[in-house]
């Protein structure tokens, strides 16, 4: 599993490098991929804007029918 993590990455990583090296404005490219590496990891943090560590509710819910709470 891990490996294919890996190539995914590493095919993420090929295809941003060959639209900065294509891109008409690279500046502009390199600054839209970092924007979307942003995105990428506040999505997985779930920490944007007024949402900051705020816990999320669907997983409050299954942590609690997993382990015999009531919500």
């Amino acid at each position: 599993m891990r490996d294919v993590d890996m190539r995914r990455d590493l095919m993420e990583l090929a295809v941003n490098i060959a639209n900065i090296q294509n891109a008409k404005n690279p500046k502009r490219s390199v600054k839209t991929g970092y924007k979307n590496i942003d995105k990428a990891e506040q999505k997985i943090l779930k920490r944007n804007g007024n949402r900051e560590r705020k816990p999320d509710v669907e997983m409050i819910k299954k942590l609690n029918a997993a382990f015999g709470g009531g919500s």
